[in-house]
């Protein structure tokens, strides 16, 4: 008796096993694959890194100030007033002077722009970036609804535009911006210290956040090459002797 059951046993061992196999194997293909650990994340057509679960911006009041300001569009002043830290990813210059966007945004507050116009914009802006170039210029700017309108030094951003190669001019340049919050922590960055790494063409290392500011189409070809900025700047490194040195 016992040796007609034992073929009969064997038989139904394998054929679990094998349907065990089955299962795992189809499990196995169904399930989404794990993110790859550490590596490099997938570049777009324009040669921006895909990144499709971006850090979300931290902000602050500071002295006073909230980070949506005293008026205009609430929702870019509080991108503009970040002040977190990211893993900022090197991106080619003309990856940023050629990214298009949609024109129907211009010059429009946030809240009306439509979902695909959004999609598309939010497809690349809060990308930690670090961009290579040159400094043209640096300038103060006036008292701004980000900044509440503060009048002092130091409630003003700093409008700087980073030029792809030394001596080109500003038409061809991407604005990149200090802003009151984060300078408060790089005492070093004045307008002197720029000026002086513009006038001795050094290279330099701008790392911060994509944004779009639509405020600005009518200066583009003028004053710079497209309405994508690097804003705010969170770390500024120049060149010196074949190393990065932080300013």
């Amino acid at each position: 008796m016992k040796r007609t059951w034992r073929p009969l046993i064997g038989t139904a061992l394998a054929l679990l096993l094998i349907f065990g196999v089955l299962y795992y194997l189809r499990h196995r293909r169904e399930s989404p694959a794990p993110p790859a650990g550490g590596g490099p994340p997938a570049v777009g057509t324009g040669g921006l890194p895909v990144m499709p679960s971006k850090p979300q911006p931290v902000n602050i009041t500071f002295k006073g100030c909230p980070p949506e300001g005293d008026g205009g569009d609430p929702l870019l002043n509080r991108l503009k007033n970040r002040v977190d830290e990211g893993n900022y990813l090197p991106v080619e210059f003309d990856a940023i002077a050629r990214l298009a966007w949609p024109k129907a945004v211009e010059q429009k507050f946030r809240a009306r722009w439509s979902a695909g116009d959004r999609a598309a914009v939010e497809q690349y802006e809060g990308l930690p970036v670090a961009v290579e170039g040159y400094l043209a210029r640096s300038k103060k700017e006036g008292p701004e609804s980000p900044n509440c309108h503060g009048a002092d030094d130091e409630f003003r951003d700093f409008h700087i535009w980073l030029t792809k190669s030394p001596g080109d001019d500003r038409s061809q340049a991407i604005v990149v911006e200090t802003t009151p919050p984060v300078r408060d922590k790089h005492p070093g960055w004045t307008t002197a210290a720029l000026g002086q790494v513009a006038r001795n063409n050094q290279r330099v290392r701008i790392s911060g956040w994509l944004m779009l500011d639509p405020e600005h189409p009518d200066q583009v070809g003028k004053t710079r090459a497209t309405i994508w900025e690097i804003h705010p700047i969170m770390k500024i490194e120049v060149e010196q002797s074949g190393r990065w040195v932080i300013l």
